[in-house]
């Protein structure tokens, strides 16, 4: 039976939205491309053939390998034993996750670490990978430049003679990949139960023979793992935690450690999850032994930190684009969707999120390219260790809902995992809320870092140098917000650290709320007066007032009249 007209005339539509959805993801993503031109100045065009290149090379096909490795069939296994009985403790992939990773090696996303100053290029590059999600990919890199920053900073010569040509490597098949094997089952986020311990090894100074159980360690297939471990004498608590390259092979065999299982996860399905367990594996020690959780911390995890919230952005813009598209050649009563108020609305919350997330994210990774060329100022310092820790928590969350409002768009379609990729971005968006720190986790340390370390005087002192900078006058009332705001979460910290512990506790997390709101709005001003100062559009002024008028001086939208206008100037601009 052939098609009806509607019917037909229905499926036009959707081949249409799926051509539109695919467009080179560099090329037609113009905020993407002001906020680089802003961050790499000069180096932009440098920068341009590349990532166009990397669009390119993670288009439709590319999707297509990603789609193939996340199906239940496909998902790796594990393969404890060779034929002939040997221990292997292999992960087995389907042909479809290494045709993905191909890609991702040979993008540059990591050799390019290997030139201080690179970090907003690398966060370009995985921005444009991360728009289909985890995809097997991303949590490798992500652990692999930890590992590649924890050898640069506090390696010895040796130690980045012997690994850091192999993990900078472009080459998939001859690539070096790192994880970060940290949680223990009694631990989670409270490392300083971790028992995992190490011994040293007689007659190799600075090698340790390391034995325990760690429970969640992504990357399971890694050929390199960062461990930590407690030295048999070393106290109790974080203080006694020390850092350890561990090789998953030596002389051809497994180095002293079993693959328990793998997990099934909610979301990043392709890439492998397991409990791992030390029973006398050999590694040494990065870095000095008492300043282990510092360099895990401060390093390893603050640099997933950064690449999640990379990731969130990626998962926030793809969702954007696929609802935008869809709404404007999804038609319901004899009209485009995205004609309809409600769709709107719902497309300026999704936008407006992503161009936030976009612009703190990036403001960070250029602050570290900054204190890579040596503009080390302590304020920078201290103002980017904050900053890490609450975009990662906002980020993320942001991330979950924007997928979810995509979802809401495309209705029942969005449900099915056929029919786009939205399913499969909304569970590795739910899971990357929990990676790298729970949000609760992350608030307590940036309460235990104004307490302590009185890291709130440098972060506000930051914030406030950059307000001072908004001196546009078509940005006047808005810089004249964004002042009156700093006072407010001023106040804010000031009485949460005033208050009783337990009550400090309770409410740091509506305190860093507005701090992230305080950012968003300062890095949006700031944005729009580059724009104005690069005879760019004037569009950055609507999406300031929207936010202005959903986040920070709610208006209730019975009282604004021009609020669908409003709405379709910011949602519709992709």
């Amino acid at each position: 039976m052939s098609d009806g007209e509607p019917t037909a005339s229905a499926r036009s539509d959707l081949r249409r939205w799926r051509r539109a959805a695919v467009a080179n993801r560099f090329e037609s993503d113009a905020f993407f491309e002001r906020l680089l031109r802003r961050h790499l100045a000069d180096r932009f065009d440098d920068w341009v053939p590349r990532l166009r290149q990397v669009a390119e090379d993670s288009g439709a096909r590319f999707g297509v390998w990603v789609a193939e490795s996340n199906h239940e069939e496909n998902l790796p296994v594990l393969r404890r034993h060779d034929a002939d009985g040997r221990p292997t403790e292999e992960v087995v992939f389907h042909p479809s996750y290494h045709a993905v990773g191909r890609v991702f090696w040979a993008s540059g996303v990591l050799s390019v670490l290997a030139t201080p100053g690179c970090e907003v290029a690398s966060g370009a590059i995985a921005y444009l990978l991360d728009q289909h999600g985890e995809a097997g990919h991303a949590c490798p890199v992500a652990c692999t430049a930890g590992a590649i920053k924890l050898l640069q900073k506090v390696g010895t010569n040796d130690q980045r003679e012997r690994y850091l040509p192999s993990l900078l490597q472009t080459d998939y098949d001859q690539r070096l990949h790192a994880a970060q094997f940290v949680t223990e089952v009694q631990g989670g986020s409270d490392v300083g139960s971790n028992a995992c311990l190490a011994f040293p090894e007689p007659g190799q100074p600075g090698w340790y023979r390391i034995s325990g159980e760690k429970w969640f360690c992504s990357v399971a297939d890694a050929g390199l793992f960062v461990v930590s471990a407690r030295p048999a004498d070393a106290p109790g608590g974080t203080g006694g935690l020390g850092l350890f390259l561990v090789p998953r092979v030596i002389d051809g065999r497994p180095n002293g450690f079993s693959l328990r299982r793998l997990k099934t996860k909610l979301g990043t399905r392709s890439m492998a999850t397991g409990e791992v367990e030390f029973d006398g594996a050999l590694g040494e020690a990065i870095g000095p032994l008492e300043h282990g959780f510092r360099n895990l911390v401060g390093i390893v995890l603050d640099t997933s930190r950064a690449h999640n919230a990379v990731a969130a952005c990626g998962l926030m813009r793809r969702a954007y684009v696929e609802a935008l598209r869809f709404a404007e050649n999804r038609r319901a009563f004899e009209r485009p969707i995205v004609d309809f108020p409600a769709v709107r609305e719902i497309l300026a919350r999704m936008r407006v999120r992503t161009a936030c997330a976009l612009l703190t994210t990036f403001r960070i990774l250029a602050l570290t390219d900054r204190l890579a060329v040596g503009e080390a100022e302590d304020d920078l310092v201290a103002t980017r260790r904050i900053a890490v820790m609450i975009n990662k928590y906002w980020t993320s969350v942001a991330s979950t809902l924007t997928v979810r409002e995509a979802i809401e768009i495309l209705g029942g379609n969005g449900t099915i995992e056929e029919f786009s990729v939205l399913p499969r971005l909304y569970r590795d968006a739910i899971v990357i809320e929990s990676w790298e720190g729970t949000h609760n986790t992350l608030c307590a340390q940036v309460l235990r870092d104004f307490a302590v370390r009185r890291l709130h005087v440098p972060w506000l002192r930051q914030a406030k140098a950059e307000i001072d900078e908004l001196t546009h006058a078509a940005l006047a009332e808005q810089a004249a917000r964004a002042r009156e705001l700093h006072a407010d979460v001023a106040a804010r910290i000031a009485r949460v650290l005033a208050s009783e512990p337990e009550q400090a506790a309770a409410h740091i997390r509506h305190v860093v709320d507005r701090m992230c709101r305080l950012t968003d709005f300062t890095v949006l001003v700031s944005q729009a007066q580059w724009d104005l100062d690069h005879g760019q559009d004037e569009a950055m002024i609507d999406v300031l007032e929207w936010y202005r008028r959903s986040a920070i001086d709610v208006v209730d939208p019975l009282d604004g009249g021009e609020w669908d206008a409003l709405h379709l100037r910011v949602s519709v601009s992709a």
